[in-house]
């Protein structure tokens, strides 16, 4: 007997996540003392220097368990989004709260909707449950089809998630379009909106999640500390959805899932305007720099509205992104999502920036 036949039925359908490269690991493999990653879509000025004080100050109180219901925090996201803080649940990161969802909704044999490519834990929080995953392929320009996933609900499908922007590939729904879907998706079937990069879209007026929720379409609107905040490693996710929606999440959830540092990091982070509007800022001027270095060198860039290009190399990427670590520079290869001649690239500082398109630059020409 060998140990697997001791695991459920549904982890052996399951591979595990593999990330980007880490820093260490590609300075070990070749040798180098500084590493630029620009693969996980991380924030490269790291957090508020308030959200830093905040955290030094929490850890004295390292000892004390942390309060679980992050009331501080939610009290200043119901403030932001303008929901009654008894609609906001936090958790230890995003990712974390897409798994409590697949607990408290999924049953043996019950269907989730989704467009791929897009994030994996999806899939994985449905697969684990012993749910149906119904993966809908993207358009051609890889933007999430609608009417594709509308034809795919049946009477068995419990959740549609709809990461937006998408990652890998930095696109939106259309907001219009958005509206519409949501009143022509059936009121038992419950909609994640996926909005971990959701800060990023410039487009004015454009509608968030929760003003779905205001609204009163049953919608879940997942969020992330860890993109626009820089507190990845703090692990702070949060969800806002009407009380109703949200209380089979909250029974699922574990007693403490977020520490006292996290907590006041992330409220911390929530005060300091000043330096969120930096961020976007940067965020747009880089963007808008690496798109066109790009085009340049005739690398295919899909308008993107998050902190990442999902670039066409017109080639197999996998000797390009291996140069590239050899230059010092670890990207994201998107052979995992069905396109190896794609990278994913995290926009960083204009230094960063730089650096990397004079390396793809010299490696292209090469």
């Amino acid at each position: 007997m060998t140990r697997s036949t001791l695991w459920r039925q549904e982890v052996t359908k399951l591979e595990a996540y593999v990330p980007g490269k880490s820093i260490e690991e590609v300075q070990k493999q070749y040798g180098l003392s500084e590493i630029t990653r620009l693969a996980s879509n991380e924030n490269p000025y790291g957090p508020s220097p308030k959200a830093i004080d905040a955290m030094n100050a929490a850890a004295a109180d390292s000892h004390l368990y942390p309060e679980p219901t992050s009331a501080e925090l939610r009290g200043k996201l119901g403030t932001l989004y303008g929901v009654d803080p008894s609609q906001v649940l936090v958790s230890n990161g995003a990712d974390n709260v897409l798994m409590l969802i697949g607990q408290a909704y999924v049953n043996p044999g019950d269907e989730v909707v989704y467009c791929v490519p897009t994030f994996s834990v999806y899939r994985t929080s449905t697969v684990v449950m012993g749910g149906v995953p119904i993966e809908v392929p993207l358009t051609g320009d890889y933007k999430f089809d609608l009417d594709g996933m509308l034809a795919a609900v049946t009477e068995r499908t419990k959740l549609i998630y709809l990461c937006n922007p998408n990652n890998p590939t930095g696109t939106i729904v259309d907001c219009a379009a958005l509206e519409e879907f949501l009143k022509k998706v059936p009121p038992r079937v419950v909609v994640v909106l996926d909005e971990a990069y959701g800060e990023f879209i410039d487009v004015p007026s454009y509608k968030t999640g929760a003003e779905y929720v205001r609204e009163g379409y049953p919608v879940i609107s997942v969020h992330t500390f860890s993109k626009l905040y820089g507190l990845a490693a703090m692990r702070v996710g949060y969800a806002i959805a009407n009380p109703d929606v949200l209380a089979p999440v909250l029974a699922v959830r574990e007693p403490f899932p977020v520490s006292r540092m996290a907590n006041s990091a992330a409220a911390a982070s929530l005060d300091d305007t000043e330096y969120r509007e930096f961020i976007l800022r940067t965020n747009r001027e880089g963007l808008a720099y690496l798109s066109e270095q790009l085009r340049q060198m005739n690398v295919g860039v899909n308008p993107s509205y998050s902190n990442f290009l999902f670039a066409d190399l017109h080639r197999d990427a996998a000797p390009v992104v291996e140069a590239l670590m050899k230059a010092g520079y670890i990207v994201r290869p998107c052979k995992s999502w069905g396109y190896p001649e794609h990278i994913r690239i995290t926009v960083g500082s204009p230094d960063q920036n730089k650096g990397f398109i004079e390396a793809l630059r010299t490696i292209l020409e090469a």
